[in-house]
């Protein structure tokens, strides 16, 4: 790999880091707000924002299954929304947490780059690849699951109101913009 091939790879890894932790960021925040609308109260502010995903994602999920107005099949496709936000955000945690170093044993190219990083209670460090394919696919997971609990969020909010049909069309394909990418 060239001095110029090596700079770009680099470049984009951190252009395509840095869109990852914005999407990140972005899911967080969306978290933040199902979870001050799920409990009700106007002083959900003082202990759920703030709060990091783990927390929030429990707090969700625990009070879900208490709420009157959270039927079981919506419980369990919230269920399925936050499972996917719990695995997409540890993965997250390997980027942000992790250490980025370049395998000596690897040969040199973008396959060498990679992540270590302890967890609590493991005495060997974990070691997990470094790509623009994952970090692409994670950016998209991560926009995925936002829109997906904005949108669990709107349907009780509103479930008839024009916008949660539109992205209920737009999510499915069945809607006019499914339909022109199908012709």
């Amino acid at each position: 790999m060239t001095s110029n091939e090596r700079d770009h790879y680099v470049r984009t890894m951190y252009e395509l880091l840095g869109r990852m932790v914005s999407a990140a960021a972005d899911l967080e925040l969306r978290l933040q707000a199902l979870a001050r609308w799920l409990v009700e109260t106007p002083y959900a502010a003082h202990w759920i924002n703030g709060q990091n995903s783990s927390t929030l994602i429990k707090l969700i999920g625990d009070v879900a299954k208490e709420h009157p107005g959270v039927s079981p099949d919506r419980l369990e496709d919230l269920r399925q929304i936050l499972a996917d936000c719990t695995r997409l955000l540890n993965r997250r945690h390997g980027y942000v947490h992790g250490a980025w170093s370049v395998d000596g044993s690897a040969p040199d190219g973008p396959e060498a780059w990679q992540t270590m990083r302890f967890t609590r209670g493991k005495h060997t460090p974990t070691f997990a690849p470094l790509s623009w394919d994952d970090l692409a696919d994670l950016i998209r997971g991560l926009d995925d699951v936002s829109s997906r609990a904005t949108l669990w969020q709107m349907e009780h909010l509103n479930p008839d109101s024009a916008i949660v049909r539109e992205l209920k069309e737009a999510k499915s394909g069945d809607g006019p913009e499914g339909a022109e990418a199908g012709s």
